[in-house]
């Protein structure tokens, strides 16, 4: 987590603290929420949807949401991409 947030730019001495930790998840999360929203906007057609829900052992209820649509990438070809919403 800490690799992938830090872009390879965190080592042992560099640790951040856990409020920097949660300031670079948030704004991780921000991004990657806007790049799904701007995906969706730029899709081709429908935006469609599937719902997963499942409990474990303990009957913890969990629920996923999927958008599911078509878009071009940069040589013009369609792509099927999908966003855990």
């Amino acid at each position: 987590l800490l690799l992938y947030l830090g872009e390879g730019k965190i080592d042992d001495k560099t640790l951040p603290h856990r409020t920097r930790l949660t300031i670079m998840l948030l704004e991780e999360h921000k991004k990657e929420h806007l790049n799904m929203i701007n995906n969706i906007k730029k899709s081709l057609g429908r935006v469609s949807t599937t719902m997963d829900l499942w409990s474990d052992p303990n009957q913890d209820s969990f629920m996923a949401v999927t958008a599911h649509f078509m878009m071009r990438d940069d040589a013009g070809l369609l792509i099927l991409k999908s966003h855990l919403i």
